[in-house]
């Protein structure tokens, strides 16, 4: 891994839909500095329901590509910056 890539990580695992939120969140969190809520992101992707978000946090948690508490609002971060190619 040359050095300008260092700290980000291959997205060979992420669907787009994954990568995509992904990408939201770290714009939001750019242009206004702090997290969005579930209902925000979910307009932001283009999703219908806030369970299929959820279900796409739930399973980035566990690829260790962000974090949250669940219940607290706007508790939502990147632990990974990904490589989008």
């Amino acid at each position: 891994m040359n050095r300008s890539n260092q700290g980000a990580f291959k997205t060979r695992n992420l669907s787009w839909r994954q990568k995509e939120i992904i990408l939201a969140i770290k714009e939001y969190v750019e242009d206004n500095g702090y997290p969005p809520s579930y209902r925000e992101l979910t307009n932001l992707v283009g999703l219908k329901s806030v369970s299929t978000l959820a279900g796409h946090l739930d399973r980035l948690k566990a690829k260790g590509y962000v974090s949250f508490m669940p219940g607290l609002p706007r508790t939502l971060s990147l632990n990974k910056e990904i490589n989008v190619e």
